[in-house]
């Protein structure tokens, strides 16, 4: 897409946050701290009507219903087995606070040790499937971007060591809904700046279910006509495996274009939108 707009206009939609903030499929989100004072993710939560999610969390097992590493999953058995379970109104309480915890600890490890750290999700039969992976693939992408994309490529495969100073990082708690169902995440925002360019980029290095991780590249570069931008999304998923893969492929990339589309619209609107006049 390119847009009849100034490099600079566009470089301070995308350093601001934007994207996350116009996003009408995010329904809750928040901004985590460097240094965040306790264990808990502020606001993170299942709502009252979200019970029966919560009740699913603090019984989960290994399968694609959630995703979650083993120690996890005990960790959650144990709390929902010394709850209360005639106070089912505190379920979305219990919950929360678990999955709070638990988040608050993939977060800290990911900052400390990036993608080696993440903990695999189990899966049944003893099988996993580790969302480092399918990031370090989709960091391969930045390899598109000519002048800075080797140095973003690196610098994504090797985060939190040797990064670039002019490396911005920030990190999210991000709630959606999908499938019909409330989808709790974590969101690493990086924003690299370069003359006459500035490449953004979100990994989800942790995601509730559905999906497994997710890489989404956005660059906007100069061009004589104002911004050239794009964006290059890599989503994996165990969900398009076995019976029917091919169609299920197919409607999800169609799905994902679709959501594309409306995310480069959304900008679009934003910077292009009508000046209110005054009449003499």
């Amino acid at each position: 897409m390119i847009l009849p707009v100034p490099m600079s206009e566009i470089a301070d939609y995308l350093a601001s946050g934007q994207l996350i903030a116009q996003d009408d499929a995010i329904s809750d989100f928040g901004a985590v701290p460097d240094e965040a004072p306790t264990p808990a993710l502020v606001g993170l939560q299942f709502s009252r009507s979200e019970r029966e999610e919560a009740e699913g969390l603090l019984a989960a097992s290994p399968g694609t219903r959630f995703n979650l590493s083993l120690a996890e999953i005990d960790a959650l058995r144990t709390v929902g087995g010394s709850a209360d379970t005639s106070a089912k109104s505190t379920a979305a309480d219990i919950a929360s606070d678990a999955y709070r915890r638990l988040l608050h600890q993939r977060l800290q490890a990911y900052r400390q040790g990036g993608l080696a750290t993440i903990a695999p999700y189990a899966r049944t039969r003893g099988a996993v499937t580790d969302p480092a992976v399918d990031l370090r693939l989709a960091a391969a992408d930045a390899e598109r971007l000519a002048r800075l994309g080797p140095e973003l490529h690196a610098a994504l495969l090797r985060y939190p060591a040797a990064q670039p100073p002019q490396m911005v990082n920030h990190f999210y708690w991000i709630k959606r809904r999908i499938q019909r169902r409330p989808h709790l995440s974590l969101l690493h925002r990086m924003v690299l700046a370069g003359s006459g360019s500035i490449i953004h980029v979100e990994r989800y290095f942790y995601v509730g279910h559905s999906f497994n991780a997710t890489g989404i590249l956005t660059g906007a570069f100069a061009h004589r006509d104002g911004t050239l931008l794009l964006s290059i999304n890599r989503v994996s998923t165990d969900e398009v495996l076995g019976v029917g893969n091919q169609l299920k492929r197919t409607l999800g990339r169609a799905q994902l274009r679709d959501d594309m589309r409306a995310r480069l619209d959304r900008l679009q609107a934003f910077l292009i939108r009508p000046r209110s006049t005054q009449s003499p």
